[in-house]
Order: C-alpha cells, then structure tokens, then sequence
C-alpha cells in the first residue's frame, strides 16, 4: 500500500499487539513499544516527500524503503501472532500448556532479533532523510468529513454534459437523419484519451429523441476494451438486449470446447434477438481495426429496418469504415472554466471569489489542454481547498509534476493520486483488483475494503458507512466515476476511466505489491508480492514460497465446476499464511475445498457463480467454523445447503446468499451478525436461539413466507430495532399486507416480492420509508394513490406486476409522492398510461420505463417528461 497507509497499518497492528497480547510479549513488549514509536515519528515526514518526489528519484528510493520496512513491520508482528495462536492451540491442559512453552519462547527471541533489525534499517533510512531536505509536514491532510463525502457523491452524474451540448445536437440529428430509412449506418466517436467521447455517447444514448422518441425496439451498449474476447463481448451484448435468455447463452457456451464455434453460435443469436427490429448498438471503446471487422458481421442489415451502430475510439483508422465522424474538441477556455467550477464548487458559487480565482484558475486550465477528465480530475483537487493560495499551491505542485511524467494529462492524475489521504489511496488500490472496463459494484467494493481491514469503525458511523463514505470522496475527486446512482445519494455501480486504471494499476504494483496473472503471463510486483488476481482456471502451485505474504487472492474463473481446485495439493493453501480475502469468481462447487480450512485467517469468503442459473447447490461445512476470523461469507447465484450441526460463526457480520436449500439452517453464537439474507421464514423464525445478536441485525432478507405465519414473521420483526433494510419474499399464493411490517423509524429500504399485496392506508407502512420495491406483486387495486401519501419515499420501483388480465392506468393524487425523486416501471406489459394531477411528484428527476409496450407517455407533465429515460 501507499507509504502512509502501509505505515498507518503496522502500526495499528503493533498498538493491536500491545493492548491484546501483553502476557505474550514478555520480555519484547518494550521493543515493539519504540518500533510503533519510531514508524510513527517517520510518518510525520511522509508528506514532505510526497511533495519532492516527483522531482528526485533519491526522495522516490527513500520513500519505498519506508514503504518496505513498514510492510515487513506488519508482515513480522501478524506471523508472531499466527505462531503464538498456533502453539496455544494445542490445548489448554497444564501438560500440553507446558510442551508448548519452549515454542513460545522461541518464537519470542525470534521476533525480538527481528524488530532490532527493522528498526536498524528505520534508523539508516533516518538518517538518510536529511540529505534529501524531507522536512517534518506541518499542515494537515485536507479531507471532507464522512457526511459530506455521502451528501456530495450523486453530483459526478450532472457535471458530464458541460461543454458537449452542441456535440450531443449533431450527433443525435445524424443518428436520426432519415428516420424512415433502412439498412446499417454507422457513426463513430472518434478523439484522444480523457477527451470524453464516452460520456457523449452515453448522452445520445439516453437523450430523448433516441430514447423516447427514436423507434428503436431493440438498444443496447458493450465496452469492447483493449483486452477484446469476441466471445464475452457476444456475450454481454446478447444479456444487454430486451427479451436475452441466459439459459440459451449458458447452453451455447456448453454445448462445445470449440472456441470458433461458440462465437459462431452467439453470432447466430446476437443477429436472431436483432433481426426484424429497429435497433441501435454502441460499441464503446473499440482499439483495434480488426476488433470492428470481427463485430461489424454480427449485425443483420435490413433494408425495411432502421439499424444505428456507434462506435467510441481513439484508433482514427477505423473511421474510414464509417458512413460518419465526429471528431471529439477540446474544451475552449469559457467552457473548460464552467466545468472547473462546477467540478471545485459543489452548490453556491460566490461570486466575489470566482473573481478572485479567475486568473489563477486560466492558469491552471492552461495545463489542461481543453480535457474534460483532466480539468474534472484537477477540480477534484481545488475542491478540497477554495481560497487563492490554495489554489496557487495546487498550481505550484502540478508544475513540479508536469516535467516527470510523458502527458499533462498523466501528471495531473499522480498529483490527484498524491493529493489523497493514506486511507484513500489504500482504497483507491484495491480498484486494481477489478478488470478493465468493468463495472463495479459499489457494494462488492466496500466488501473488499473491509475483507482488506482498511476501515475501522471511529463515532457513531458503521463500517460500511464508513466505507461508503470513502467511496463518494474518491467520486467527488474524480478518481471514479459513476455508473448508476441509487436516488438518495447512494451508488449502486462505479467504474474506473482506462486512463486512471493505468494510474492504479502502475501504483499497485508499486505499493502495494499487486500481481496479476493471466496464463503464462505474470505482471509481478516490486517487492513481495501481497495481492494476486489470477485470470484463467489453473494455478500455478510450483512456487508455495510466494504465497506467504498475500492478503488477498482473486481467481477470475469461467463458469468451472471446480474440480481443479479441489485437487490443489493441501500444502499450496497452507502457505498462505496470512490471507485475508479469498475471492472465487466463476465457480460451480457443489463442496467446497477442504483445504480452504487451512486459511485461519481469512476474514472474507466470496463465491460467485457467473450465471444465476440456481440449480446448482453447495454444502457449507461444519469446519467452515475453523475460520475463526470469517467477517464476510458471500455465495452468489447459487443455493447454499447446511451442514447436520449448528454452524458457529462469532464474528460473522454478513452472510450472503441466493437461499437455503434442504434441511433446516442451524447457526449458533451468531452474536456479530448486521446482514443476513436471503433465508427461509421458517429458518429465521427456528434458528433464533442461535442467533444470539440478532438484535443488531440492520439487514434483513427472508424468503418463502406463507399466509399462515405472517403472525410469527410480525412478532420477531418487531424486535429488530436497529433494522434500516428488509427483503420480504412471499409464495405467490400468499396474501401479504403492509400490517406485517415493522414500523420502526430506521427502517428505510423495503422490497416485498410475490404474493398479493392489499394496500388499504399508507399510514401501514414505516414512517421514514424512502426506497421502495414492489416485485412480482399481484394488486387488488392501483396502489399509487397510497402510495403516494408516504411523506419521504424518494425511490419506487414496480416490476412485473399486475392489477387484474385486463390494461390499467397508474394515478398520481394531487401533490402526491412529495419527496419522488425516481420511479421505475419495468415488465409492465398491461399498464396503459400514468394520470398525473396537478402537483404530482413535483421532485422527480428520473423516469425509468423498460420493457412497458402499451404504455403511452404523450399526455405527461412536461416536469415528468424531462425525466423520462427508457431503455
């Protein structure tokens, strides 16, 4: 990790050590006393040479050996902490307790050799500081508190249309040139890196005429990337278009080894899901030629249909193969300081300082070069300090920056990665860890932060709180960027712009020791090698030895049953002596290794299905409770079947699954527990004795509830006082009503499922209920004019649901759904229209409508029709 981070880490190992482990020190416990003291006093010097480094190779050598040393600081207190566990394991008799006792001692005298050696190199990596002139910081890192970061982080979605209004005009009018005509056009984005022709394909994308208006049956979007695989990328597609089924994909990729013939076959059914349909497809981020020539073929050209294709690319070539261009501009000066400014200032600018700023500011923009991530990403920057010598330092340090590195663009991106906390960069790392172009869920992102052990509960905030807080400061920076927001200021998806991925991903490798390996290809790491992400299904279990000092392994599989991990030799999972997270994407276990109970220290267990066929089953084992540290256990698209006996988990804080499967969930001392979904009602309802924390439960998700003990579900759901987030998934022949469902004031995120739903009063639901989903619900009656009396529902989403076989209007009461701000209407096949009186859903600013073929939209408020998206 970063060199601040790295250190902040040891020592809160050795100040760890210090308070729980005293009696086990003995005669070392002074010793790890001053090493804490000495990491720390070398912390206060870190910010200085951050400064100088990008002008000193020398101040860039010193701070890797800090780096280094604190690593190995942390490496030799966590091993001394697994061998003293391991000896005291061996029982609790006094004779056993006697045997291991020269094992203690030993390792005792071993660690103490060891810390008199990290601190010789501490003192020599001293006294070399002077030399470089690295100064004591004097000034504290500048950082937003944690409800700003979550108040600020939804702006990122706003500020991407500044300056690319007139290019959204163009391109949408040649999209739609000739409306009535047929056959392939093909239109494409062309420009550098960082100059935003993303963010304008996705404005033409979701822009009206085309959305609404367009006549396209059929849209749909795939990154294509620099790593192109014709296969995934048929694959995305096919899953992004309306109607897919991911059965028939799964039985293509199935049904042969032949590579060749996989492609040709999700061809076949790529050009089937399109053919006799008005469609429009982006290929966003197409590199190679070869790349276009491959995908062009899988699109059908009829004449009596109207076919778009747009196409993003930095590659100039492939737009001679193009009926049109549009060349991407740089920013002038007047817009490049309008998305400054909208990107430093969130809220009310005052104008007495934007005069002051301005001269300053051209300076700054200056360095810019007219582009949209660079001057988003040097906002990020000036955000955090809005005076003028603020910004005069910030000017200052890019100019230091701009002679190191090849591009304006690559040096204002290491000074924003500078500019971050320790706690962020550490986080903004583990962004690595995620393939290119991905989307990134923001709730398996915060996982991976906790798995990692870098947010640590402080106040009254939660971790994941916490967690999420730092995620919207790095949004606000720019060194993410949105995806797809969750109305109430949360983020649902994120993802990396490919310049900043290379930013973290030379940075990872450098700090904190990533390694990726793909086949035969290994990208290693500077030093010892702390994260590996494997892409492929074999492991190479040659080399044990570079296991030892890993935190986290991601294997980035293909829809394997797993068998090849099963046989891995025991000693190559025991040589991961300190593995935190273990990360299985693309696996069908039906048992999991049993050499994953050599991981004792594991805090997050993660397996993941590709697809969410769900009739594969895999068995928990009772030794899962030997992962006495396990925090998170994540399975997804795949059942979860318990073992004979009580499972006990006493740190568990989250278990995630798709359900349980045959016989009854047994847990036991599950006194840590906050989420635990989805399980069945009778599991909760009979498992509760073990549950004996069940009372800081805050998310909950029960499934497979019947009619007959809706009671019992009421009675146990109203203890729950700390409860923020309920999941209730009925039988569909079940009667449900709102009755049911606790009214505690901190519940604020429902989602009922199933079942036939009677919504007599809105005053049956919890008082300050904002997000709200309605699935697979059958209705007595239109529920809107109830519904529309909940005083602070920001978010609906109904999903196929039905009133009766016969079409049906949705009605919004005057003033109702005050505080609306999204409403999404998906698998509405019989809706027919929406009735909005006057004053209704005055806040709405996002209309969702998907897969609603009746539905007519001409007679909406205007307020309401701007907020339309449909996909």
């Amino acid at each position: 990790m970063a060199a601040e981070a790295a250190i902040s880490t040891a020592v809160e190992v050795l100040g760890s050590l210090l308070i729980q482990k005293v009696k086990s020190l003995r005669s070392v416990e002074g010793k790890v006393r001053s090493l804490k003291e000495e990491l720390e006093w070398m912390q206060s010097f870190l910010k200085d040479a951050n400064r100088k480094q990008a002008e000193d190779e020398g101040v860039r050598n010193w701070i890797r050996k800090i780096r280094e040393v604190a690593q190995d600081a942390e490496d030799t207190i966590e091993m001394f902490l697994i061998n003293v566990e391991n000896a005291n394991s061996r029982g609790s008799s006094l004779l056993k307790s006697c045997s291991s006792f020269p094992k203690r001692m030993y390792y005792l005298d071993r660690i103490g050799d060891e810390i008199d050696s990290i601190r010789a190199r501490l003192d020599a990596i001293d006294k070399s500081r002077e030399r470089f002139g690295i100064r004591e910081a004097s000034e504290p890192v500048l950082s937003l508190d944690i409800e700003s970061r979550r108040r600020l982080a939804p702006t990122q979605n706003d500020e991407q249309v500044v300056g690319i209004e007139g290019d959204v005009r163009e391109v949408v009018r040649e999209l739609l040139l000739d409306e009535g005509k047929g056959g392939v056009w093909v239109g494409v984005i062309e420009g550098m890196g960082g100059i935003g022709k993303s963010t304008l394909a996705r404005e033409v994308y979701n822009h009206r005429d085309v959305a609404g208006g367009g006549g396209f049956e059929c849209r749909g979007w795939v990154v294509v990337s620099s790593e192109f695989t014709p296969r995934e990328t048929m694959k995305q597609l096919i899953l992004e278009l309306p109607g897919s089924d991911r059965r028939k994909v799964r039985e293509v990729e199935e049904s042969s080894k032949d590579e060749l013939y996989i492609q040709r076959k999700l061809q076949e059914m790529l050009r089937e899901q399109l053919q006799g349909k008005n469609y429009l497809i982006v290929l966003d981020d197409v590199w190679e030629k070869e790349h276009w020539e491959y995908l062009k073929s899988s699109f059908p050209n009829q004449k009596d249909k109207r076919s778009r294709l747009l196409l993003t690319t930095r590659n100039k070539v492939i737009g001679k193969y193009c009926q049109y261009v549009h060349k991407m501009k740089a920013l002038d000066l007047e817009k490049s300081w309008e998305l400054l400014l909208e990107r430093a200032f969130i809220g009310s600018k005052n104008e007495e300082c934007m005069k002051e700023l301005e001269c300053i500011g051209a300076q700054i923009l200056e360095k810019c070069h007219g582009l949209p991530l660079a001057i988003s990403v040097v906002g990020g920057l000036l955000m955090q300090t809005q005076t003028k010598n603020g910004w005069e330092q910030v000017y200052n340090q890019l100019n230091s920056y701009l002679g190191t590195y090849e591009s304006n663009v690559s040096a204002i991106l290491e000074l924003s990665y500078q500019n971050l906390s320790p706690q962020l960069k550490s986080c903004f790392l583990c962004l690595a860890f995620f393939k290119e172009d991905s989307t990134i869920r923001a709730k398996r992102l915060l996982n991976v932060w906790v798995g990692q052990g870098l947010i640590q509960q402080t106040g009254s905030g939660t971790v994941d709180e916490i967690a999420r807080g730092y995620l919207n400061e790095l949004i606000n920076r720019n060194m993410v960027q949105v995806e797809d927001v969750i109305i109430g200021d949360r983020v649902r998806n994120c993802r990396l712009h490919d310049l900043i991925r290379e930013v973290c991903l030379r940075k990872a490798k450098e700090e904190i020791g990533l390694e990726i390996v793909k086949g035969q290809d290994v990208i290693s790491c500077l030093y010892k090698p702390r994260h590996r992400v494997v892409y492929g299904k074999n492991l190479d279990t040659s080399s044990p030895s570079h296991n030892k000092y890993l935190r986290s392994l991601f294997i980035l599989n293909v829809d394997s049953d797993g068998n090849a991990y099963m046989t891995t030799p025991s000693h190559y999972w025991k040589s991961f002596k300190l593995l935190k997270m273990l990360d299985l994407d693309g696996f069908a276990f039906q048992k999991l290794p049993r050499s994953v109970q050599l991981l004792t220290g594991l805090k997050c267990l993660r397996i993941r299905k590709s697809h969410n066929i769900f009739r594969d089953v895999l068995e928990l084992p009772t030794w899962l409770e030997s992962l006495k540290k396990l925090e998170i256990l994540c399975v997804e698209n795949q059942y979860v079947k318990f073992p004979k006996d009580a499972l006990r988990l006493e740190k568990l804080r989250h278990f995630h699954v798709h359900s349980v499967y045959g016989r009854a969930m047994k847990v036991e001392n599950w006194k840590s527990i906050e989420s635990l979904k989805l399980i069945r009602l009778e599991d909760w309802l009979e498992c509760s004795s073990g549950l004996t924390g069940r009372c800081h439960v805050r998310k909950l998700g029960i499934h497979m509830i019947e009619t007959e003990r809706q009671n019992e579900l009421q009675r146990s759901l109203e203890k729950m006082v700390n409860l923020v987030e309920l999941h209730l998934e009925f039988n569909p022949t079940s009667l449900m009503s709102p009755k049911i469902i606790p009214r505690l004031n901190g519940l604020t995120k429902l989602k009922l499922d199933g079942g036939m739903l009677e919504c007599s009063s809105a005053s049956e639901f919890p008082p300050n209920l904002s997000r709200l989903t309605l699935e697979y619900v059958r209705l007595v009656e239109d529920p809107m004019p109830e519904l529309g009396k909940l005083p602070k529902l920001q978010y609906l989403k109904l999903y196929r649901r039905r009133i009766s076989n016969e079409e049906w209007r949705m009605r919004v009461l005057r003033e109702g759904f005050p505080c609306l701000e999204a409403l999404s209407l998906e698998n509405l096949n019989r809706l027919r229209g929406i009735d909005v009186e006057e004053g209704g859903m005055p806040r709405l600013r996002q209309l969702r409508i998907r897969k609603c073929p009746n539905l007519e939209i001409e007679n909406l408020p205007e307020h309401i029709k701007c907020a339309v998206a449909t996909a």
